[in-house]
């Protein structure tokens, strides 16, 4: 597979690479590509991370990179998930969200073995050099900027925090360091960690990033699209990041494991005035996840004979055309979409018919109801 290839698999559906020309050079310099996404242990897992986030790593594997999925307890705990108990955060990490993760790979033919699963645990027991990494990160950051980057946990600025969330951007950008990432993977919502991470990575001494001609490097950072929640745009949401899809929010969003009835459900609720395309979740879901970012594929909607038969859509832009005159139906639409749904994430729900993984199902979700 040539360069051009392998920038296309790994940069498709994505918002950002930061940056192109360097991610060009990385593969040209013939330096192995070694990927990682990390994952607080928090809710259920919804499509943007079963989907959305595991699609990419399938992609990131096609283009011959080495990926690494990093089940961040740590900073489960430092962000006060699963009431910052220790005993919850590992139990949830090992029985629930690393099959959630296994399941969604499986929706893109990856099998487990195929990617190396990491938990803080892991990296960090035994491993001085990753605390003399942390330090000397924190080192190279200042405190506002420090302060300006806890929006990656989800955090406001101008909010009183205490001592440990200062902790958490430093350590996400010592992860990188430690586990010898050169491609870094994450949402938008992720960057301002990717930021520093590229621009301290020229200033360690400890614990540096190189390439194959061993030369200093900075991480390359591929931001992913971001999927919209169901519930559609409130009156103070007018920007994507507003609008993605949260598992806070569960009638906004569909999780990998629900029935077919379930998904059914939640789409035929979901926000899709006629005729509007801006901030409409059926057709941010189409681009992203039917389409894959991309303006061909293939996007079937059955229909009686009656209402015209069956639409095979190969061009998304024919689609929201079709859409916004008003030849395509909210309802066709939002049953076209449960089908490829439904069908798409069968492995994943017989994932968790193994009786292992739906004796976790029901206790992560009693534990979440705590």
């Amino acid at each position: 597979m040539n360069t051009k290839d392998k920038v296309f698999l790994i940069s498709r559906n994505c918002q950002e690479v930061l940056v192109a020309d360097d991610l060009e050079n990385l593969i040209d310099s013939g330096t192995p590509l070694v990927h990682y996404i990390g994952f607080e242990i928090s809710g259920l897992v919804h499509l943007g991370t079963g989907l959305m986030s595991m699609g990419k790593v399938a992609d990131f594997l096609k283009a011959g990179v080495k990926c690494k999925i990093f089940l961040a307890d740590f900073h489960s705990y430092l962000n006060n998930k699963l009431g910052s108990d220790w005993e919850n955060i590992r139990w949830a990490t090992e029985n629930y969200f690393k099959e959630a993760l296994i399941a969604s790979l499986k929706c893109f033919g990856v099998e487990e073995d195929q990617v190396d699963f990491i938990t803080g645990k892991d990296l960090y027991e035994n491993n001085l050099i990753h605390w003399e990494t942390f330090m000397e990160v924190g080192k190279h950051v200042t405190l506002s900027r420090n302060l300006r980057s806890i929006s990656i946990m989800g955090k406001g600025m101008g909010k009183e925090v205490d001592m440990a969330t200062l902790f958490y951007p430093p350590l996400q950008v010592a992860d990188i360091f430690t586990m010898g990432v050169n491609l870094a993977h994450a949402g938008m919502d992720q960057r301002k960690a990717h930021v520093i991470a590229r621009q301290v990575a020229p200033k360690l001494t400890i614990n540096p990033l190189k390439n194959k001609q061993g030369e200093v490097i900075s991480p390359i950072c591929v931001h992913q699209n971001l999927i919209a929640g169901l519930g559609g745009p409130q009156a103070e949401d007018n920007n994507e990041e507003n609008l993605k899809m949260s598992k806070s929010k569960p009638n906004s969003a569909i999780f990998v494991h629900d029935t077919p009835e379930e998904i059914r459900s939640k789409i035929m609720k979901a926000y899709g005035p006629p005729k509007e395309v801006e901030f409409n979740p059926l057709l941010n879901w189409v681009k992203t996840l039917v389409f894959w970012g991309e303006d061909t594929g293939e996007f079937i909607v059955k229909r009686p004979e009656k209402f015209g038969g069956d639409l095979n859509y190969t061009n998304y832009t024919k689609l929201v055309d079709d859409y916004q005159s008003g030849d395509l139906f909210p309802l066709d639409l939002k049953n076209g979409l449960a089908d490829w749904i439904i069908e798409k994430l069968k492995p994943a729900r017989d994932h968790f018919e193994i009786e292992k993984n739906k004796k976790a199902l029901v206790e992560m979700k009693k534990l979440l109801a705590k």
